[in-house]
């Protein structure tokens, strides 16, 4: 059986992660276990975490952030990055970080909306 566990956290800033990754870790397989009413600890074959300290590493995202900057307020939509750069022609983005933000629907239509661009020829959609 295969089982994945997503926690949202924030970018790296200088946080203790180990301390972080080993109490959510705890948290969860207590939880799991308490739901379920038997210890899958012992059960665990292989593991793998990435933090921000990983996903920066691995995909050169910014101090490990999947969505790109924060978007806890209601003007965080509108400080995403666009889709296009302002100073080096045809250079576009799409993904999470970008507009129109993060998950999988809005990064693929980031990617449409990038798409869109190129077949216009207007690097300046």
């Amino acid at each position: 059986m295969n089982w994945f566990t997503m926690i949202n956290v924030p970018n790296n800033q200088g946080q203790n992660w180990d301390v972080y990754i080993q109490k959510a870790r705890r948290y969860i397989l207590d939880k799991v276990e308490r739901v379920l009413g038997t210890a899958i600890s012992p059960l665990i074959e292989v593991e793998e975490i990435l933090d921000p300290r990983t996903i920066e590493s691995k995909t050169s995202s910014a101090q490990g952030a999947l969505y790109g900057n924060s978007s806890n307020n209601r003007y965080a939509a509108f400080l995403r990055h666009a889709n296009y750069s302002p100073s080096i022609k045809n250079l576009y983005f799409c993904g999470g970080s970008v507009h129109p933000g993060g998950g999988i629907p809005l990064a693929l239509l980031s990617a449409r909306i990038v798409s869109e661009m190129i077949e216009k020829k207007q690097p300046h959609g």
